[in-house]
């Protein structure tokens, strides 16, 4: 297995620095992590609003199984969300003082052994990995290493997604800016040369108007250089 670790996590840290689409990344992350320790399903969840919510599994009663959990904000996913540390049951169907409603919907879908841990960044925990197998289970500390392993880079992957989002943001505001400033140039440039007089005595004549119409300074600048208007 250490082989398929080291193979596993060499392919999502080459993956990282590109474009990629965050539900389809987890969903490809999860599916090896699923083959590699050879159990029945697992699910990744995030929260939302203090909820936990599944935004991608494997197999479908892993599906119907965190549809319940959701239902019930109850269960190993969430007690490890709460707990901010690992949950691993051998059996889940056979300790309904757990999680009773949850044992009992995993005894009707044919799920025994579930193991969930916390994606956490800077002491937050903002989600969830669960795993599950049809048969009872004994997690092995491999088996949590494991699935904290795939828990770590699920998390690389929200914040750094999140991170390119604010970037783009960013990017985007001062393109914008630019624009904006490369139109007031124009609109002065415009306005000095029909009033015959400096930019700066441009700039105050397009001040003005905007505030005798109650506009921006841009909105007053664009009309001046994109439809014609002289102040």
């Amino acid at each position: 297995m250490n082989l398929e670790f080291a193979d596993l996590l060499s392919h999502f840290v080459q993956l990282l620095p590109t474009v990629y689409v965050v539900d389809d990344v987890m969903t490809e992350l999860l599916e090896n992590g699923v083959d590699v320790l050879g159990v029945s399903g697992g699910s990744i969840s995030l929260v939302s609003d203090g909820e936990l919510r599944c935004i991608t599994s494997v197999a479908d009663s892993t599906a119907d199984i965190e549809r319940c959990q959701e239902g019930l904000q109850a269960g190993p996913g969430r007690t490890a969300y709460e707990k901010g540390e690992r949950i691993a049951v051998t059996d889940i169907r056979q300790r309904p003082d757990l999680w009773p409603e949850f044992a009992e919907n995993a005894k009707r879908l044919n799920i025994a052994a579930t193991a969930s841990v916390p994606m956490s960044i800077n002491g937050e925990t903002i989600g969830v990995v669960s795993l599950y197998a049809h048969v009872p289970r004994t997690w092995s500390a491999d088996d949590i290493m494991f699935t904290y392993l795939v828990a770590n880079m699920a998390t690389g992957y929200c914040v750094n997604a999140s991170k390119r989002h604010q970037l783009q943001q960013i990017r985007s505001q001062l393109q914008e800016s630019l624009k904006v400033r490369i139109i007031l140039e124009q609109a002065k440039g415009i306005t000095a040369d029909a009033r015959r007089t400096g930019v700066d005595e441009a700039y105050a004549l397009i001040q003005a108007h905007a505030q005798l119409c109650n506009a921006s300074v841009s909105a007053v600048a664009r009309a001046i250089v994109d439809v014609g208007l002289r102040v």
